[in-house]
């Protein structure tokens, strides 16, 4: 109960922080576009007021009255012809800036008619071969006379539009600084806002992260307790797994051998079926626990460590025949043999040669016991490149498909719940295993449900 509470207090913190996470991203995205708008916003009103359209439309009606002048003083020969070009050139810049640019954008974003500026613009272009015309020294002074009065009547009538063009342009700019101040002030105000709601907001997050930071502490102090208590009950039972098994094997090797002697005793003096067979079951189970005693003993040793490799050259042929020998007392009484197969040559692996033969001894004794009576055992010692392979292959009944992947693991058995003579403790393959890698070498088998299985061991030979 506790722990699902735990569980639902975390995930309500972590929905409460990921809600919290959203709503500030999106405070913060608003704050960017709100800044975005502003920032735009500005930019515009500096470029109107540099590049004041109002300035330049008052120039432009400026210099129409100076080009007028101009054509009045050259038509009576107070002042050059190449005055005119050069006011009429002016006037028309001017015309052309305000019609291109960033200018022309400020007065579109105005949205003030600007047609005089167009009907400007086609007179010029109508008028300036004119202007070029009256500028050349071959004209008589009747002749310029009469060009300037026609170029001043193609002229008239624009001032009065021009004039109504520049107090709309006027109105209009005013009307946008009073509308771009009353947005800066309201946009102020959404900023201010905005600000105070991201910093509460970044403060409920923060503050709900050190909350959870301090929980997050706390459960892994439990935790740290937690693992340290089962680190001591681990201990404990090791143990007490080691020192039950240490005090189980002193008193069962005195019963087997006692059993042995006796049994020794009874054959030459009781002639009763019946007492052979008690004393044979006492024997077998008592050499079976003692079996279950040394494997929980050697599994205990592998687990801390403790178990000591002593590598010298070794002849595996020896070993094999060793071990086979040691074996074969438990296949006879199984009605199974073994038969052996080794290369007539030495062959020598730097390895330890009772270990080699705790694991082969694992290897014989299962074939044995999972072999029906009368069948053979093959132990088949060869060599593969740099490396020698000892084969233990049976008849017997397989190891299933589901079974495999785990048949090196701890307390594994074939035919668990089993209670008659093919009864194991399910450590064998595991120190079997273990004890393959403390001597560098592998362990292997391959298996048929039904048909049978081939157990294998391979260790480095000597170069």
């Amino acid at each position: 109960m506790a722990a699902q509470r735990d569980f639902r207090r975390v995930r309500r913190a972590k929905l409460v922080r990921s809600t919290l996470l959203a709503l500030f991203v999106g405070a913060v995205a608003f704050g960017i576009g709100v800044i975005l708008n502003l920032s735009e916003r500005v930019e515009n009103i500096q470029t109107a007021e540099q590049s004041d359209p109002l300035w330049v439309g008052s120039q432009l009606q400026f210099e129409m009255l100076r080009l007028e002048r101009e054509l009045s003083h050259a038509a009576l020969g107070i002042k050059p012809t190449s005055d005119v070009a050069l006011r009429f050139n002016i006037a028309w810049s001017r015309i052309y800036v305000l019609q291109q640019g960033k200018l022309a954008k400020i007065v579109e974003q105005f949205d003030v008619d600007k047609s005089v500026l167009h009907a400007l613009d086609r007179r010029f272009q109508e008028l300036e071969s004119h202007i070029i015309e009256f500028s050349t020294q071959y004209m008589t002074d009747v002749v310029r006379r009469r060009k300037a009065e026609m170029i001043v009547h193609q002229l008239e009538g624009y001032d009065f539009s021009l004039r109504s063009f520049l107090l709309d342009l006027a109105q209009a700019k005013t009307s946008s600084l009073s509308n771009f101040r009353s947005g800066l002030l309201s946009l102020s105000h959404t900023i201010a806002y905005l600000g105070m709601t991201i910093l509460a907001i970044f403060g409920i997050f923060m503050s709900l992260l050190m909350v959870e930071l301090r929980l997050s502490g706390k459960r892994e102090r439990e935790m740290e307790i937690l693992v340290e208590e089962a680190n001591s009950v681990s201990r404990m039972k090791s143990n007490f797994m080691s020192v039950v098994s240490h005090e189980l094997r002193t008193p069962l090797t005195s019963i087997i051998g006692g059993l042995a002697l006796l049994q020794a005793k009874v054959d030459t003096i009781i002639d009763d079926k019946t007492v052979h067979q008690l004393l044979d079951v006492a024997r077998r189970n008592g050499d079976r626990l003692l079996t279950l005693v040394n494997d929980i003993l050697d599994a205990q040793a592998l687990n801390e460590g403790k178990v000591s490799i002593n590598k010298v050259t070794t002849d595996l042929n020896q070993v094999v025949r060793d071990t086979v020998e040691s074996c074969q007392p438990y296949a006879v009484s199984r009605g199974v043999c073994y038969d052996v197969l080794i290369p007539p040559d030495e062959t020598l692996a730097n390895t330890d040669g009772p270990r080699v033969s705790q694991v082969l001894n694992n290897f014989l004794s299962n074939a044995a016991k999972f072999t029906q009576s009368g069948d053979v055992v093959e132990v088949r010692l060869r060599r593969l490149g740099d490396k020698a392979r000892v084969e233990v292959s049976d008849n017997g009944i397989g190891i299933p498909v589901k079974a495999q992947n785990d048949i090196f693991n701890a307390f594994q058995q074939v035919n668990p719940g089993t209670t008659g003579p093919k009864k194991s403790s399910g450590l064998g393959l595991s120190i079997a295993k273990q004890l393959m890698e403390l001597l560098d070498g592998n362990v292997g088998f391959r298996s048929i449900e039904g048909e049978g299985s081939t157990f294998w061991l391979e260790i480095d030979l000597v170069p």
